[in-house]
């Protein structure tokens, strides 16, 4: 059988709901890459939170690679060094927190959230984005300016005011996307959020940046298993995209193929045994 790499997303695909792995999927994980394979995690979470989530696995003990934000973050245990480590320059960091920040809470029209491995700095307070930063293991900071960030961001929030209509947010958004587009990658979320990135970072980058590390130019066969909106990119990427049986119905309409079980019943193990290796 012909080596593979199975890049996978993880909440709401190689996680259980509870944030926990089965001992099926950890024995799983160890099974690929005793085996000369790889299973790679590539998440929206922090590489910080990421790490804990891999030592889970004991991807840490074999080896492997995990890819946090998205991609802009790509870490290898071997040798315990960044494959790649996007960041969000210094001027850029400045120039939204002007653009946005007021002494007055009434007067500010967006809150802005600067995201690093290690701190959510913030514009005021926020029960939801210190319930994330909890779950990411990252401690939460309110700021009055933009010298009070001193760690590297890897990613910004522009979030509009609740009720904000799609014509205002839609001001907000083109502002940044005319302003940065060349530069970083702008995203909108809901329609209310807006998401600064390093340029050119998704999932589907991140499968290219590591295909080109592992120089694989065809020894290995690639996989990709997500549920979600920035799962597109991840499973275009790959030689087989696989849709969670729980995913989006758009996503599973792209896949190339569906599991048989959710992410709460080990669905991405169980494909890889069952369908990759054949391990029934």
């Amino acid at each position: 059988m012909k080596k593979f790499i199975a890049f996978s997303d993880c909440d709401g695909t190689l996680l259980f709901d509870d944030y926990k792995f089965s001992e099926y999927t950890i024995n799983t994980v160890k099974d690929v890459y005793e085996n000369g394979n790889y299973l790679i995690p590539v998440t929206a979470r922090t590489l910080k939170n990421l790490k804990s989530i891999a030592k889970q696995l004991k991807i840490d003990e074999l080896g492997g690679i995990i890819a946090g934000n998205n991609g802009a973050q790509i870490y290898d245990f071997k040798t315990n060094q960044y494959i790649l480590n996007s960041i969000i320059d210094k001027k850029m960091i400045k120039e939204v927190f002007e653009l946005y920040y007021s002494e007055n809470d009434e007067d500010k029209e967006c809150k802005v959230n600067f995201s690093c491995e290690n701190v959510i700095y913030s514009f005021g307070e926020s029960e939801n984005t210190k319930k994330w930063a909890e779950i990411m293991e990252q401690e939460f900071k309110v700021i009055k300016s933009y010298r009070e960030i001193i760690e590297d961001v890897v990613s910004i929030s522009i979030i509009t005011k609740k009720g904000t209509n799609l014509e205002a947010y839609l001001h907000h958004f083109n502002k940044i996307k005319n302003k940065y587009g060349e530069q970083y990658r702008i995203d909108n979320y809901h329609n209310r959020v807006v998401s600064i990135a390093p340029k050119d970072i998704d999932k589907g980058y991140a499968v290219d940046i590591i295909n080109k590390y592992l120089n694989n130019t065809g020894k290995f066969v690639t996989y990709g298993f997500g549920d979600s909106y920035n799962d597109f990119a991840l499973l275009a990427a790959v030689d087989y995209g696989v849709a969670m049986q729980n995913a989006l119905e758009e996503l599973k309409e792209n896949a190339y193929d569906i599991t048989d079980y959710p992410n709460y019943d080990d669905g991405v193990a169980k494909y890889i045994n069952e369908k990759i290796i054949n391990k029934k």
